[in-house]
């Protein structure tokens, strides 16, 4: 191949490939939106269960999409009142996702949590010797 043929080369392969770069952009699916809005799950969870809404924010959770929605409990003379709690709700199903999932165990808590009894996290608590 002579020059001018590898110069007329080189300039049709960039054209090419960008064309062929904006076409797969174009038809690549765009990303999902979330069937159940942040409002919407606010709403349904401070209906559902007569609670204030302080924050919504996404996350995954388990792979899952998820809403965290922060509440706080009414006021009143009960022990929960003003308690703050944080509520996973799936973005798809506007469903409660559960903080605990069975296993072999018995339970698998929340990413995040240690796991084991007490004394497996501190051996050091447990007695030396036998105590009369």
């Amino acid at each position: 191949m002579n020059g001018l043929n590898m110069l007329l080369c080189r300039m049709w392969v960039a054209p090419v490939i960008a064309v062929a770069m904006l076409a797969v952009a174009t038809w690549a699916p765009a990303p999902v939106a979330a069937a159940v809005s942040s409002d919407e799950a606010a709403r349904k969870i401070a209906a559902e269960y007569s609670v204030k809404v302080l924050r919504v924010r996404a996350a995954v959770f388990d792979n899952i999409p998820v809403w965290l929605v922060t509440i706080m409990m009414p006021g009143g003379n009960n022990n929960d009142a003003f308690q703050v709690n944080t509520l996973a709700v799936d973005q798809e199903s506007g469903e409660l996702v559960p903080a605990f999932r069975h296993g072999a165990n018995g339970f698998s808590p929340p990413e995040g949590q240690a796991r084991g009894t007490r004394l497996e996290q501190r051996p050091e608590a447990m007695r030396s010797g036998v105590w009369r």
